[in-house]
């Protein structure tokens, strides 16, 4: 698959996914890596979304997940 059409259907799967419902999440690939990045408000989503875009992808991508984690002070 060309990697623009993956990284669409990866960023689709990211925010239709009910473990995720993420839009502000960017993918990049990089020959055989994914890169997440973006913020999140909690270590479950974080988690989650590094195990949606895994079960999506080949076995021998490695998926890089530098998302972090944003707290809100009121």
């Amino acid at each position: 698959m060309i990697p623009e059409y993956r990284v669409e259907r990866l960023l689709q799967l990211l925010a239709r996914d009910p473990r995720t419902n993420l839009l502000d999440v960017q993918v990049r690939i990089v020959g055989n890596r994914v890169f997440l990045t973006g913020s999140v408000e909690s270590a479950l989503v974080r988690a989650a979304a590094e195990v949606v875009v895994r079960e999506a992808v080949p076995a021998d991508m490695e998926v890089v997940n530098n998302i972090w984690l944003q707290t809100y002070v009121p």
